[in-house]
Formats: structure tokens, sequence, C-alpha cells
């Protein structure tokens, strides 16, 4: 369903609407035919409201939602407010974020904390029976190193989770998505959080037919360079309605690509995620638009791409109907306040 999303983007970028504020004929063709959207709510996305759409999957871990919305900004203009990272990485539900420095110190993690309901869940934890996504190897030294009968556990887990994100940033600037977590939580052991992105990452073939140069630098990095993208790592601690709180860590690139004039990319790939997801991909296409005024604007696409963990017991498709709905709200909402 997605695989030509970038290009009906190398051919609707940079080409005229036949009148000012209509979508060009590409574009209508894709969000109909490959997204699947009616009449109507092509109306309402030239009415300045947002569409979202979840989309079909083959692996029945994952969810993939669309999104667009119009924005009376221009691109250019748009995406430098997005390569100010420090404000443009604010978000209602995101109650905690740092960047990581380079390199990375305890300076970036000091606002990390580790929740209650996490502690009191790690004092059970062991390989194969544990609600926090970490590998076996952590587990063991938190149980090591951790008083467990001492006042301040949340402090001493939250010492260790600064600690753990430190190095895991400094060993993935050298090593890439060889450093990525192997994730020993629930249901399975030795999933690689390398191996779970390079699968759906697979599965977007939108990425790497379309636009190379940065497919190549999502599964290549560090060794592969991607000339004139801005980039930035961070944590975030992220709430979404009816699921815990996700502490995850993220590389964002933006990147206006030569293959694809008047279109902006933005790919944020998920590194690690200490609940639900074993990977994520989340890309936003920022294009040329003209409003019916005639000044310049955007349109802004997005498509996200998540994949669940294996929960045992009918708990993946608990979790996976509940996330759904956060998901999709969360996107809607993030439509709305990039708008």
């Amino acid at each position: 369903m997605t695989k030509y999303f970038f290009a009906v983007l190398l051919l609707s970028a940079g080409v005229a609407s036949p009148l000012q504020g209509q979508a060009p004929a590409q574009l209508v063709t894709f969000l109909r035919q490959g997204i699947g959207l009616d009449a109507a709510q092509l109306a309402l996305i030239e009415r300045g409201e947002g569409v979202v759409k979840v989309l079909d999957t083959k692996d029945r871990r994952d969810v993939a939602l669309f999104g667009i919305i119009t924005a009376d900004v221009a691109r250019d203009a748009y995406v430098a407010q997005v390569r100010d990272f420090r404000n443009s990485l604010r978000s209602p539900s995101r109650t905690h974020f740092g960047i990581f420095s380079d390199p990375a110190s305890a300076a970036d993690v000091q606002d990390v904390t580790i929740s209650m309901r996490d502690v009191d869940d790690m004092k059970d934890c062991r390989p194969g029976d544990c609600v926090v996504k970490l590998p076996a190897v952590d587990m063991r030294r938190i149980h090591e190193e951790t008083n467990w009968n001492a006042d301040d556990i949340q402090a001493q887990l939250s010492a260790y989770a600064r600690r753990r994100l430190v190095e895991y940033i400094t060993d993935y600037r050298k090593r890439g998505d060889s450093a990525l977590a192997i994730y020993d939580d629930r249901g399975r052991l030795n999933v690689h959080a390398s191996e779970a992105f390079a699968g759906m990452l697979a599965e977007s073939p939108y990425v790497y037919e379309n636009v190379p140069s940065l497919g190549r630098y999502l599964a290549a990095y560090p060794r592969d360079k991607l000339a004139g993208a801005a980039e930035v790592l961070f944590w975030s601690e992220d709430a979404m309605p009816r699921l815990r709180p996700i502490l995850s860590v993220t590389h964002l690139v933006v990147y206006t690509p030569p293959e694809l004039p008047g279109v902006t990319l933005i790919a944020a790939k998920q590194l690690y995620a200490n609940h639900y997801f074993e990977a994520a991909l989340d890309v936003t296409c920022v294009i040329d638009r003209r409003g019916p005024d005639g000044r310049p604007g955007s349109y802004l696409l997005v498509l996200r791409r998540y994949r669940f963990d294996n929960m045992p017991s009918g708990g993946l498709i608990n979790i996976r109907g509940r996330a759904i709905g956060a998901l999709r709200d969360q996107l809607l909402a993030d439509l709305r306040r990039s708008q």
C-alpha cells in the first residue's frame, strides 16, 4: 500500500495545482488509491483538518499509521523550526526529554527517573519474564547492584538507567545498529532490536527504493554519511492514555534529498524503548503547497510504523488494541500541533 509513497511525492513535488488550494493530481491519486481516503476526507484535508488512517501490515505485530494535514507555513520555514531541536522536541504528551551531546555525558540524562510502577516490577524481573524491556545482562546487573532493602530503590535504579543510557549512546555512535539492545523481557529471549528494525525497514520500501541515501544512512549509521542532513540523538518519556509511560531513545534526521525537489524528510528511528515496541520508524514528509490565498504553505504527510514485542497469553492482542487507539489519537494531536 505504501510502496509508492515517495514515488508520488517525486511526481507531485513542485507540480503546480490546477487551482490554488487544490492538491496535485498525483497526490490525490495516491491518497485515494494508495491510502484509501474518500472524497469527504480529501475535502477535510484541504479545509485544514487532519486525517489519520490505520494501514494494513503483513506482520501481525506491526502497526502502521498514515496521517496528513496542511500547514499555512512555507516548507523552508517549517523545517527551520524542526531543526531547532530543543524547542521542536517538546510536546504536551512528552513529560521529559534530553538531547545527547557528543560525547554523551551524565548531564544529558540528569532528568531520567524510573517510574515507581517500573521500580516495583523490577524486583521480580528475570529473563523471559519482565515487564520492562531489558537485556538479560542488565537484569542480572540490576539485581546484583541494587540494595532492595534500602529506602532509595527508585534513586538506585534511576542512577543505573542514566549510566547505561550514556554507555548505550556512546556505543551506538561507534558501532551503529550492532550496538542496539537485545531484549529478553517477555515471551521470548534474545530479540535483537537491530533485526526488528531491519525487518520493519524491509517492509517500508518507500524509504530505501525512492530515497536510497536515507535508507542506507538509517541502516548503516555511522559508516554511511548523509550530506546536508541535520540530526539529533535524544531520550524522552512519553505518556499516552491507556498505556504505561514509555522511556525511549531516538535518532532523528532532517534531510532534503536532491532527488525529491520541494520535499524535506524527517525520519525518527527508535534505538530503545522500555515498553511495548521492539522497533519504530516515523517518517514525516513536508511538501511545498500553494494555499487558497496564493501564499506558500505545506502538506505534512506522516507514516509511522511500530513493531510490538511478543506478549504472551493474548497480551499482544489486548495491548495492541489499546495501543492502536492511543497511537492514532497521538498522531492526530501531533498533526494539529505541527500545523
